[in-house]
């Protein structure tokens, strides 16, 4: 829930935030992303790394979580609060060094809670099926949480439109400074209870989880990118890494695109935009709970390469209709139900795929400990997440340059008043341009090749041979035994 409420300030109004709220160019606004978003690639491994050897009365994952969501939650509201000073001076320079330092420091804290509850879920069960179901439950709760936020963001904090200050103009609320200060308190206040219950509710599990090994070696840097480089032994996990790289490009450029073409390209009041959270939330649990039953029934790779070419269908159908002229035109009483019928049909391949992609993942960490002897749960989702964030930041980076050098958008633009020329280019970076990256990611998915049977095969050898091993460990003990009886018994 934490990580929804996070990724829904972040990925909705970071953006839209800087640019036509406080004046920051698109550019460096998709800089600083970046650079946020590359040094949380870097702290994911180290996280998982250290959650994977911590030793304690509290497992190797709990401490991390209970620790995070304090100085989390400071750093969401540093972010959406810039000193005055900067803001009322228009500094460029100023505000840039701002956004990246509160935004590197949060996407910090956020890790320091997201790997190893990622971890965790891996851990609780080896079963296919079980640990489909486990994170089926993990993203219908992300989903409920993104939806709630949507629904309460759009339909509540932001309803209406205001007068801007600034200019005079009326404007939707999300353009207004004055409307996100309560909203972000209540995000912090939500982040903080949600990492701490989820800490509290798990804590009761950690005596059955898999204890960390002796420490070998010291924690290096070179040690770092030896083992995050060690994964891609892994023929599989390449191949899921390579393709999410492509794939998460998408995702940036359509994360960074959406509340302008909300905004401006559909000119959607607030009002209208909450609808999407409400269908959101049915559908991608809908999807979610169908994945395990899908897996189960046709395996995991058609299952998510399935999701894959609908989601990338999904996510540009009905920009790529407007500008072939098909959709009725702006605030026509038919356009709303086709947006949102739309919507409902992407999250649904994202609750399908979401879970689709983090079983495979247990999977191949099920692989790796075979193969190696070792049980890296935190290296593996953290290692994902590096190439993730990594790409991610890309789409981040170019979709704030097309902003600014493609499309053109004007700060403090208002709804309606744009020309037709910057709606057109805008629709077609967020529609066929986006999609390209998605498009290479659905080729590269597909040549995933670790069945269901295959996977069965490794989980049984690893009960043997962890069964051999309890044999072992037993045998010193029970000869220590017969050797004290017998030795009392010769007295």
């Amino acid at each position: 829930m934490a990580e929804a409420v996070y990724m829904g300030l972040f990925n909705t109004f970071i953006t839209i935030f800087y640019n036509q709220v406080i004046g920051l160019s698109n550019t460096l606004i998709g800089i600083a992303i970046m650079l946020a978003l590359v040094g949380d690639a870097l702290t994911d491994p180290v996280v998982g790394i250290l959650s994977d050897r911590w030793r304690g009365r509290y497992g190797r994952r709990h401490p991390f979580m209970f620790v995070a969501p304090v100085p989390l939650a400071l750093m969401v509201y540093c972010i959406f609060n810039p000193p005055e000073g900067l803001v009322e001076g228009s500094h460029q320079l100023g505000l840039f060094l701002w956004l990246a330092l509160t935004t590197i420091l949060s996407r910090a804290f956020l890790t320091l809670y997201s790997v190893p509850h990622l971890a965790l879920g891996g851990e609780l069960s080896k079963d296919q099926f079980q640990r489909s179901q486990l994170f089926s439950a993990n993203t219908m709760i992300g989903a409920a949480s993104g939806a709630l936020v949507a629904i309460s963001t759009w339909g509540y904090f932001f309803a209406g439109e205001r007068v801007r200050a600034s200019d005079g103009q009326l404007v939707p609320g999300h353009l207004d400074p004055a409307a996100y200060g309560p909203m972000v308190i209540c995000a912090c206040a939500a982040i903080v209870i949600a990492v701490w219950g989820c800490a509290l509710l798990t804590l009761k599990h950690v005596e059955r989880l898999t204890e960390a090994p002796a420490p070998t070696e010291r924690f290096t840097i070179i040690m770092l990118f030896r083992e995050i480089l060690g994964t891609f032994k892994n023929r599989n996990y390449l191949i899921l890494m390579v393709g999410y790289f492509f794939f998460m490009i998408t995702s940036g450029i359509y994360d960074t695109f959406n509340v302008f073409i909300n905004t401006y390209f559909w000119e959607l009041a607030p009002e209208e935009i909450k609808y999407f959270g409400f269908i959101a939330l049915p559908m991608i649990i809908v999807g979610a709970l169908a994945s395990p039953v899908l897996q189960k029934k046709f395996d995991r790779k058609p299952v998510i390469v399935t999701a894959l070419i609908f989601m990338t269908i999904f996510a540009q159908l009905v920009i790529d209709l407007r500008l072939l002229g098909l959709l009725p035109a702006n605030h026509d009483e038919n356009l709303l139900p086709i947006l949102i019928a739309n919507a409902g049909a992407f999250a649904l391949t994202i609750g399908v795929g979401g879970v689709a992609i983090m079983g495979m993942i247990g999977d191949l960490i099920d692989e790796n400990e075979l193969t190696t002897g070792l049980r890296q749960d935190g290296l593996f989702f953290s290692a994902r997440a590096f190439f993730a964030k990594a790409s991610y930041s890309v789409g981040h980076l170019f979709a704030g340059i097309a902003l600014d050098l493609y499309v053109r958008l004007p700060f403090e633009a208002v709804p309606g008043q744009l020309e037709e020329a910057i709606l057109t280019r805008m629709g077609i970076v967020a529609g066929p341009a986006m999609a390209v990256s998605a498009v290479i990611a659905v080729f590269v998915y597909s040549r995933y090749d670790l069945t269901a049977a295959r996977h069965r095969a490794i989980v049984a050898e690893l009960d043997k041979r962890n069964s051999e091993s309890r044999s072992d460990q037993k045998r010193p003990e029970m000869e220590a035994r017969l050797s004290d009886n017998d030795t009392g018994f010769d007295a």
